[in-house]
């Protein structure tokens, strides 16, 4: 019998023309989250910014469960499963934003450390929950963006933009913690070595040999502290480079299935087709006709797209 599949919302917004914000605010939000969908999971078209300001529950980010309370601040990217389920009879204050924060990156942001396209990758690795106590300038960060959401007065959308700027880089200072964690032992220097390289090469040759070379390791000890910290196998990790390049390519060029493969770094047809199908559940030609939303790699769901949610 074949394994059913989980079920998943794709829950979409339309930002206003021009705008890099959809604020969802008011009085409306204030509610017990979660009843009627269990513990259904959705994701967005954009990323998603929730502020709670009282009331307690569960927040589920792909297969991690934080508790959320009062004055607690949610960072979820695009295309990343989630759900909000308040505690049992307890009413919720939340209010949230969604940002269009890649337009925003490669629109108004540059800097003199990191490319447009690394900063949108960081910043969409992964989802968070995070505390006004521990995180005083990010919750201050985004508390004036609502209230500049809010109260619309003069220069208002300018003002909004230099707080996403400013959020931008308190997101990243968030990611350079998580990476200097492990700064000690030189854990972290040999996985950001090596990704990076992947990174800017992808579509080349990559031989393992030649990472663990570059970071001054044998190759089998290489691939035990890569698999120690990313969750994958090297080989796993380039491929899924290769193919999230693929579907950034499909949604730019009009390119053959060959010279798709070619440019993302697969010498055959039939190795792209492979490597693609076993990421995404579909062939190149299947994604690319249905239009998945950014090559999100959610091959345990069935999913169902819906407007996103109004108060």
């Amino acid at each position: 019998m074949a394994k059913q599949k989980k079920k998943l919302e794709f829950r979409y917004y339309t930002l206003p023309e021009g705008d890099y914000v959809l604020p969802k605010l008011g009085k409306g939000w204030e509610q017990e989250y979660g009843v009627g969908y269990g513990e259904m999971l959705h994701f967005h078209n954009c990323l998603e910014i929730g502020y709670c300001y009282n009331g307690n529950g569960r927040l589920i980010i792909e297969d991690r469960t934080y508790h959320y309370s009062g004055n607690m601040i949610s960072i979820i990217p695009a295309n990343i499963p989630h759900t909000t389920i308040s505690a049992p009879g307890h009413i919720c204050k939340w209010e949230f934003l969604f940002v269009d924060l890649d337009e925003f990156i490669r629109n108004e942001m540059s800097s003199s450390r990191l490319p447009a396209d690394e900063i949108i990758r960081i910043v969409n690795k992964r989802g968070t929950l995070k505390s006004k106590a521990n995180h005083p300038v990010l919750s201050s960060i985004v508390l004036n963006i609502i209230r500049e959401s809010r109260m619309q007065q003069l220069y208002y959308k300018d003002a909004i933009k230099g707080y996403l700027e400013s959020l931008v880089i308190e997101i990243l200072r968030l990611d350079e913690e998580r990476v200097s964690v492990r700064e000690g032992d030189k854990f972290s220097e040999y996985i950001k070595t090596a990704v990076n390289f992947v990174n800017k090469h992808y579509a080349e040759d990559i031989r393992i040999s030649e990472m663990a070379s570059m970071c001054g390791l044998s190759e089998s000890h290489f691939r035990k502290v890569f698999e120690e910290a990313m969750n994958m196998k090297p080989n796993d990790y380039i491929n899924s480079i290769r193919i999230q390049e693929a579907c950034k390519l499909m949604r730019k060029e009009d390119l053959s299935m060959e010279e798709l493969g070619i440019r993302v770094g697969y010498q055959t047809p039939s190795t792209f087709n492979r490597n693609f199908r076993k990421l995404t559940g579909k062939t190149p030609y299947q994604w690319k006709s249905e239009a998945r939303s950014h090559g999100e790699l959610l091959t345990e769901f069935k999913i169902s797209a819906e407007k996103g949610w109004e108060a």
